[in-house]
C-alpha cells in the first residue's frame, strides 16, 4: 500500500467516524464518550482536509478552480524556482570549493588505472590501431616527412645528450638484469678462455715480452739481461710454458669468481658505472663536447630521406589488408600484420605494467591531472548552472509539477497522515481539558 493511498484510507475513515458519531450523538445525548468521539473525529477531520487542501495547492489549483488565491504556488513561481534550483546547485551543492576539495579527496590516476584494467584485454590497443590505421589514410607524407624532419633537427639541437645519457646509464646499473649481463659476458669469457688457443696465445704473449725485455738498454744491458734469461731457463726458474699454464689457470679461477654478484671486481665496475653517470651528468666539458658532437652530427647528415621511407613503409604496412608484406631494402624477410599487433599490443603492456608500478611517474602524472582539474573548474563552472537552467526550461509546467511532487510524494502524504493523527490527538486532548477541567472547575466555583 502506498502512503497516498494509506492518507487517502484514513482521510476516509475519519469521515465515517464523524458521521457515526454524529448519529451516536442523536441516540446518546447525554454520553460522554460519544461527544469525545465527535470532538476527535471532527478535529482529526479538519486536519486531514487542512493537509490535503495544502499539499494540493502547492502544485495545482483546487478541483480546477483558479480563482482561489495563493494556489498553485509551484506552477505560478516556475521561474523563480528554476532560478533558485540553478543558483543553488551551482554555487552550493556543486560550488568551485566543494568540488575543487572532492576532486582533491580523489586520485585521478588511480581511477583512470581501475577504469583501464576494468576494459576487456586489448580492446585499447584494438581502438587505437583503427584510429591510427584510418588516420593515415588521409595525410600528406611529403609535409608530414618534412615537418617531423624539421621537428626532429629543432628536439635533437636542443636535447642535452650527456644528462640523459647520465640517467640511462645510471638506470641500467640498477636494473636487476645488469648482473645478469655481466655473468653472461663472465660465461663467454670462460668459454673462450677454455681452448687452447687461449693457453697459446698467453704463451706467445709472454714470448714477445721476454724478447722486449731482453732488446731493450744498452749494449751491455742487452747482453746482461740475456745471461740472466738463459741461466734462468737452463735451471728452471723462468719456464715460459709453466707461467703460461698458471696465468691460464688464474684467469680461469678469477673467471670462475666473477660469476658471483658479490665479488669485488663486479661491485668494483658497477661503481665506476655510476661514477660515469655522475661524470655525464654534472661535467660542464663533458657536457659541452658531447653538444659539440651533436651539433656537427646534424649538420652532416639529411634525416628526411629515412623520414619519408619509414613513414611510407609504416603506412602501407598499418593500411593494406592484414597479410603478409616485403620488409624494405632487400632484406628476404615477410613481416604479419598480426604480428605487428601482437608487438605493439606486448610493449603497450608493458609499459602499463612500468607504468603502474612507478610511483613518482604516478605522482607527477596525479599533480597535472589535479592541476588541470581545477583550472577547468574555475573556467567552466558556470556550465554548471547553465545546464540545469536549460534542462528545467525545457519542462514544461506539467512535467515540473511531476517531476517535484514525485521526490517529496512520500513525504506529502506523511504531512497528510500527521495532519489526521495530530487533529484527532488535539481533538481528544481539548475535550478531556474542557469537559474533564475547566467545566468541573467552574462548576465548583460557582
Amino acid at each position: 500500500m502506498t502512503m497516498r493511498q494509506k492518507a487517502n484510507r484514513s482521510l476516509l475513515l475519519l469521515g465515517i467516524f464523524f458521521i457515526l458519531a454524529a448519529c451516536c450523538l442523536f441516540v446518546f445525548p447525554n454520553n460522554w464518550w460519544v461527544r469525545m468521539l465527535l470532538y476527535t473525529c471532527e478535529a482529526g477531520l479538519v486536519g486531514a482536509l487542512a493537509d490535503l487542501f495544502a499539499v494540493t495547492v502547492l502544485f495545482r489549483h483546487p478541483f480546477g478552480l483558479k480563482w482561489f488565491p495563493h494556489t498553485a504556488i509551484i506552477p505560478r513561481n516556475r521561474d523563480k524556482l528554476i532560478e533558485g534550483v540553478a543558483t543553488m546547485v551551482e554555487h552550493q551543492l556543486l560550488s568551485k570549493h566543494m568540488l575543487k576539495k572532492k576532486v582533491s579527496e580523489l586520485s585521478l590516476v588511480a581511477v583512470a588505472i581501475a577504469w583501464v584494467d576494468r576494459r576487456p584485454a586489448g580492446s585499447i590497443a584494438e581502438q587505437g590501431w583503427k584510429l591510427i590505421s584510418k588516420a593515415l589514410h588521409r595525410l600528406d607524407m611529403k609535409g608530414l616527412s618534412q615537418a617531423a624532419e624539421a621537428q626532429a633537427r629543432s628536439a635533437i639541437g636542443k636535447l642535452q645528450l650527456s644528462p640523459y645519457a647520465g640517467k640511462a646509464l645510471r638506470w641500467l646499473v640498477r636494473q636487476d638484469s645488469f648482473q645478469g649481463w655481466l655473468t653472461s659476458l663472465v660465461v663467454y669469457a670462460e668459454e673462450k678462455l677454455s681452448g687452447d688457443d687461449t693457453k697459446a696465445a698467453i704463451r706467445e704473449l709472454l714470448g714477445r715480452e721476454k724478447e722486449k725485455f731482453v732488446n731493450q738498454g744498452s749494449v751491455f744491458s742487452k747482453w746482461l739481461k740475456k745471461m740472466a734469461v738463459e741461466i734462468a731457463e737452463s735451471t728452471n726458474a723462468l719456464n715460459l710454458d709453466d707461467a703460461a699454464n698458471a696465468l691460464h689457470g688464474n684467469l680461469k679461477q678469477l673467471l670462475q669468481d666473477l660469476k658471483s654478484p658479490e665479488h669485488e671486481l663486479r661491485q668494483l665496475i658497477a661503481q665506476m658505472l655510476e661514477q660515469l653517470a655522475d661524470t655525464l651528468e654534472l661535467r660542464e666539458d663533458v657536457v659541452q663536447a658531447l653538444n659539440e658532437w651533436r651539433d656537427e652530427m646534424l649538420d652532416k647528415i639529411s634525416l628526411l630521406p629515412s623520414i619519408e621511407a619509414l613513414f611510407g613503409h609504416f603506412r602501407d604496412l598499418l593500411t593494406e589488408e592484414p597479410g603478409m608484406m616485403p620488409v624494405p631494402y632487400g632484406v628476404e624477410r615477410t613481416v604479419n600484420q598480426t604480428d605487428i599487433r601482437e608487438l605493439i599490443g606486448r610493449f603497450v603492456e608493458r609499459y602499463w605494467e612500468q607504468f603502474k608500478a612507478d610511483d613518482e611517474a604516478k605522482a607527477m602524472l596525479e599533480q597535472y591531472a589535479q592541476s588541470f582539474a581545477h583550472k577547468v573548474i574555475d573556467s567552466e563552472h558556470a556550465l554548471i548552472g547553465v545546464v540545469v537552467r536549460q534542462t528545467l526550461d525545457s519542462f514544461t509546467e506539467e512535467r515540473l509539477v511531476e517531476f517535484i511532487e514525485s521526490k517529496v510524494e512520500t513525504d506529502l502524504q506523511r504531512i497528510r497522515l500527521n495532519g489526521a493523527y495530530i487533529g484527532a490527538a488535539l481533538g481528544a486532548a481539548f475535550y478531556l481539558i474542557l469537559y474533564g477541567v475547566y467545566e468541573p472547575l467552574l462548576a465548583l466555583i460557582g
